[in-house]
């Protein structure tokens, strides 16, 4: 490996460094690739609207009209494709227990889906969907 590296140029050592580093900090927080402000349908309820951080920093805003809580803010973390919302009540009272999400994106559209129960009624049905970048 040194005879590579004593023959390699130091221009092409430091692209291979600088290529190296790009790839980092999109593997670094694994919710990154998902972050973003994204907007739904609510089953013609109205527009819910999220913004979601890499940090795993959740806040849904929920027409209204018909939900009593219309801003939801939680902490949630990725593991893979998996958002999970562990027991927190100090941050939503319904939170009593964890709720997991695969979460899927394509370009402009993320695509979520529920895995098992959610204490919150309201969340469960905010997130389970498709939404469009926003």
């Amino acid at each position: 490996m040194s005879l590579v590296l004593a023959t390699t140029s130091p221009w092409r050592l430091t692209v291979a460094v600088l290529a190296t580093l790009a790839i980092v900090p999109a593997c670094s927080g694994e919710g990154g690739r998902y972050a973003g402000s994204w907007k739904r349908d609510l089953y013609g309820e109205g527009e819910v609207r999220m913004n979601l951080s890499s940090n795993g920093g959740v806040e849904l805003t929920l027409p209204s009209k018909r939900w009593a809580d219309s801003v939801m803010k939680s902490r949630a973390s990725f593991k893979g494709d998996t958002l999970v919302f562990q027991a927190d009540t100090s941050a939503l009272a319904c939170q009593t227990a964890a709720a997991r999400y695969v979460v899927n994106r394509t370009e402009d559209q993320l695509q979520i889906a529920g895995i098992g129960a959610d204490s919150c009624g309201g969340r469960r049905a905010a997130l389970v969907g498709t939404w469009q970048k926003s």
